[in-house]
């Protein structure tokens, strides 16, 4: 998903904004629902063309209270988005002490209120718009970055790491070479935390086996803790920029093809992002789509829905609340947001 004030086009065009205790479970086991039920919270991913960008002004950090509304909904993960580029503002140079100071200050204030951050770095598989993998931005430049961040932030249980926001690399085959190379890199920190891998082509569910599937599955961890990631919209296009949606069978038929190749491959995943309009007929495909992932919850590990935030204004996806009354779509969530089914 593309923040506002993004220079790429894509769904923020239509948000409408005002400004650009869930341990982390062995990848092996499973509970009876997803361990990992929450929300994308935008803002720190702002305004990507302004960099570093005036903080409160360009990008702000979710506040205490956007957390406290969607612990008290039963959510346990949320998916903070950040930029590269604020946090490392030199390749190979140190972190920037405030920004990684606001990232540990949301992380333990989550954990606070039992819930898991996934640290999504959304930057679409550039920096400073040069492509992963190319002369300007080695493979070795990305590893860097994941081998600070995991000093920082390793081994808190309450931690994934989101190697990339929907990396758009020119092959799968590139993009595997840059994935291991931070998968090594945190490891060699010594941290165990879950990695959240990503794929191409908009890290698509529908096209991830056929776009990704051949590449990544070589990936090796040596502690067998990666969790492949994609994201997946309903609307007709699966663009995540109309308020128009699909059939239910289709919906769940855009998973399926995910599901498959996991459990060929002994492998666990996480939707990052998916949304619908307030559209009661697309309300009404959570129900569907949030089902399929329990009954496959021994290969799916959990989900972000996108997305909050007070900054999105009307904006068609929001769960955030409407003048304190919630969101058709939170309505339609609550009923996944326990261990039993619902």
């Amino acid at each position: 998903m593309t923040l506002p004030h993004s220079s790429r086009p894509g769904r923020w065009l239509l948000c409408g904004c005002l400004i650009a205790t869930a341990l982390a479970l062995p990848v092996g086991r499973h509970a009876d629902a997803q361990t990992y039920r929450g929300v994308n919270l935008a803002g720190a991913g702002y305004s990507s063309s302004k960099l570093p960008g005036r903080y409160g002004y360009d990008y702000l950090y979710p506040k205490p209270a956007e957390v406290d509304y969607f612990t008290a909904q039963g959510m346990n993960t949320f998916r903070l988005s950040v930029l590269w580029e604020r946090l490392q503002p030199a390749l190979n140079g140190p972190l920037d002490e405030k920004e990684l100071q606001r990232v540990q200050q949301f992380i333990a204030y989550a954990q606070s209120k039992g819930a898991t951050t996934v640290l999504d770095i959304h930057n679409y598989g550039r920096y400073r718009g040069q492509e992963v993998g190319s002369d300007a931005v080695p493979d070795a430049a990305f590893a860097d970055l994941w081998a600070r961040l995991a000093q920082a932030l390793g081994n808190n249980p309450h931690v994934l790491f989101g190697l990339m926001n929907e990396p758009q690399q020119h092959s799968a085959e590139a993009w595997k070479n840059a994935v291991q190379a931070a998968i090594d890199a945190i490891r060699k920190t010594g941290s165990h935390n879950i990695i959240l891998v990503p794929g191409i082509g908009w890290d698509s569910a529908l096209g991830f086996a056929k776009l990704n599937g051949d590449a990544l599955g070589q990936l090796h961890d040596p502690d067998n803790r990666l969790v492949y990631e994609v994201h997946e919209y309903f609307d007709p296009d699966a663009s995540g920029t109309k308020p128009a949606c699909i059939s239910q069978d289709q919906a769940v038929g855009r998973l399926k093809p995910f599901t498959d190749w996991l459990h060929a491959h002994k492998a666990h995943g996480f939707l990052g992002e998916f949304g619908v309009s307030r559209q009661p007929e697309c309300v009404a495909l959570l129900k569907p789509v949030l089902s399929h992932l329990r009954d496959n919850a021994d290969v799916w590990s959990g989900w972000t829905y996108w997305a909050a935030g007070p900054l999105w204004g009307n904006y068609m996806f929001t769960l955030e609340p409407d003048h304190g009354q919630d969101r058709p779509q939170m309505e339609a969530i609550k009923p996944f947001l326990s261990q039993s089914a619902p």
